[in-house]
C-alpha cells in the first residue's frame, strides 16, 4: 500500500531537497542565488533573503522630490518615520506548481524597530521573479536599510496537487514603476504633523495679533472722533450762549412799564 504524501510547511531540509530536484528538472534552484550555508540564511523552516539594488522611499517634505534609486553593495538609505518604502529581494524565486510560499519581514531586523509589511504575504504557484515589498515605518525613529540586509523571510508549503498556472505571467524584475505612482505624494508622519500644527498655530497667533492691533487702532480713532465732536459742541455752545441769554433781558426791559407811566 502506497504511503500517502505528507502536506504541510517545509523544513529547511525539505527546501534543500525540493530545490535540488527542481534544479535538475528546470536548470535552476527554487531560490536563486541560493546560499544555504551562508550565515544568517538558514532557519528551521524558512530561508532569509536580502534587500536588492532598487529602492523607492516616499518624500517626507513637499520639496523632497524622489524617484527610484539604485544602491551599490552595502549602500544604505533612510526611511523616515511615517514614510513608505518599496524594495525588492536580491534573489529571484521560482515557485513550483505544487507549492505556495509565504513571505514576511524578519522580526529582529525590522518589526521590533517599527517597520510594517503592507504588501502581500504569499507568493502564488508558478510565480517567477523578484519579491517586491511595500513597507511602512510606524516607529518613532528613522530606519536605515542597506543593500544586502537580510530583511525578508520566505516559507514554503505543499499543495494537494499541482496548480493550473496556464496563462499566469505574474512576475517582477526590480521595483515596478507602476507601484511607485500611488505613493509619489507626501505622507504626513507624526513629527511632520506636529510641525504642521506648530506652523498653523503660529499663523493663527499672527492673525489674532493683527486683529487686536486693528481693533486698537479702530478704538483709538473712534476716541479721537468722539473727542473732536465733543470739543466742537462745547465751542458752539460757548459762542452762542451769551447772545441767547441777553436777548430775553432786553425783551423783559422793553415789556416792563416805566415809573412815569405808573405815576400817571
Amino acid at each position: 500500500m502506497a504511503t500517502a504524501k505528507a502536506f504541510g510547511f517545509w523544513t529547511f531540509e525539505r527546501l534543500l531537497e525540493r530545490s535540488t530536484e527542481f534544479e535538475k528538472e528546470h536548470g535552476r534552484p527554487i531560490i536563486a542565488p541560493f546560499f544555504p550555508d551562508e550565515q544568517g540564511r538558514r532557519e528551521r523552516a524558512s530561508y532569509n533573503m536580502s534587500v536588492g539594488e532598487e529602492i523607492y522611499i516616499t518624500p517626507a517634505t513637499p520639496d523632497d522630490y524622489k524617484s527610484k534609486e539604485l544602491l551599490e553593495a552595502r549602500e544604505s538609505r533612510a526611511i523616515p518615520p511615517g514614510q513608505f518604502a518599496l524594495m525588492h529581494s536580491e534573489e529571484e524565486v521560482w515557485i513550483p506548481k505544487d507549492a505556495i510560499a509565504f513571505i514576511t519581514l524578519r522580526s529582529k531586523s525590522t518589526k521590533f524597530r517599527g517597520l510594517v509589511n503592507v504588501s502581500g504575504f504569499y507568493v502564488e504557484p508558478g510565480y517567477r521573479g523578484n519579491l517586491v515589498f511595500a513597507v511602512f515605518n510606524a516607529g518613532p525613529a528613522t530606519i536605515h536599510v542597506s543593500r544586502g540586509d537580510k530583511w525578508f523571510e520566505i516559507f514554503f508549503a505543499d499543495l494537494t496537487g499541482p496548480a493550473d498556472i496556464t496563462g499566469k505571467k505574474s512576475t517582477f524584475k526590480g521595483v515596478p514603476t507602476e507601484l511607485i505612482t500611488p505613493l509619489s505624494d507626501r505622507f504626513h508622519s507624526l513629527p511632520g504633523l506636529d510641525q504642521k500644527i506648530d506652523e498653523t498655530r503660529d499663523e493663527l497667533d499672527e492673525r489674532v495679533q493683527k486683529i487686536e492691533r486693528d481693533h486698537s487702532i479702530l478704538r483709538w480713532s473712534q476716541g479721537l472722533i468722539l473727542g473732536a465732536l465733543i470739543a466742537l459742541g462745547v465751542r458752539a455752545c460757548s459762542e452762542s450762549g451769551p447772545e441767547n441769554v441777553a436777548a430775553p433781558r432786553a425783551d423783559s426791559e422793553a415789556a416792563a412799564p416805566s415809573p412815569q407811566a405808573i405815576a400817571t
